[in-house]
């Protein structure tokens, strides 16, 4: 039996879907070939000729001539951009495929599937051709977006030891620090074999004409202030 024909889709990245919607904003060309695309988008020819006017020709925008279609001009339209969506979707993609997944939320790698089993590809290009259609999904430019990354497969979980050590880490650190003593001034002296002592030199000056009795007065004063101090 021979072998079944694969179907082709039209896949284009979103950035080069909306680079070039943002040049026919501000003029569009009497004719949009590789050469003009890739002078516009800062990319290389053949680049331009697969990657965006052959994708653009099957969605519609571009005419076979390379001239810009009708639908061109509806396309840089924001306010008809919604009804240029829903047209490409309507005239290119299987009825089955629009009753699967008709809602801006459709989940990418269910469509990624459908696409593998409808065009007969591999993941990869199945997974273009589902980001293009979910992106005309948004209907709304402001709603678009990167379907490839937003609606990709959860991340990788990371090695949950390895997200443990350290908190591990910081609870064991925790944990010394309260088990750890506090130590008080004489603690630490004693720890580390040292004191230092407060040495004190007290001058007095008796006027000469000062009698014993005050003199005595002035010691006796001293002794009892100091009494208590001890280096």
């Amino acid at each position: 039996m021979a072998e079944e024909k694969k179907k082709g889709y039209p896949k284009i990245a979103q950035a080069n879907w909306f680079g070039l919607r943002d040049k026919l904003k501000q003029r569009v060309p009497g004719e949009i070939s590789a050469s003009y695309v890739a002078s516009a988008m800062g990319m290389a020819e053949g680049s331009a000729r697969a990657n965006v006017v052959s994708p653009l020709k099957a969605l519609g925008i571009i005419g076979e001539d390379s001239k810009p279609t009708d639908l061109a001009y509806d396309w840089r339209d924001d306010t008809k951009y919604p009804e240029v969506c829903e047209k490409i979707i309507e005239s290119i993609y299987p009825q089955e495929l629009q009753d699967l997944f008709h809602t801006p939320d459709a989940e990418l790698s269910g469509v990624t599937s459908w696409f593998m089993r409808d065009a007969k590809v591999g993941e990869p290009a199945a997974k273009m051709f589902a980001s293009t259609y979910i992106m005309l999904l948004q209907k709304k430019p402001e709603d678009a977006k990167d379907v490839t990354k937003s609606k990709a497969a959860k991340p990788k979980t990371s090695n949950p030891q390895k997200a443990t050590e350290p908190k591990k880490k910081a609870t064991e650190a925790k944990s010394n620090a309260a088990n750890t003593p506090n130590l008080n001034p004489s603690d630490t002296e004693k720890t580390h074999g040292f004191s230092p002592r407060l040495h004190i030199d007290v001058q007095v000056h008796i006027s000469p004409e000062s009698s014993p009795e005050q003199i005595d007065k002035i010691f006796e004063s001293m002794a009892k202030h100091l009494k208590d101090f001890k280096s």
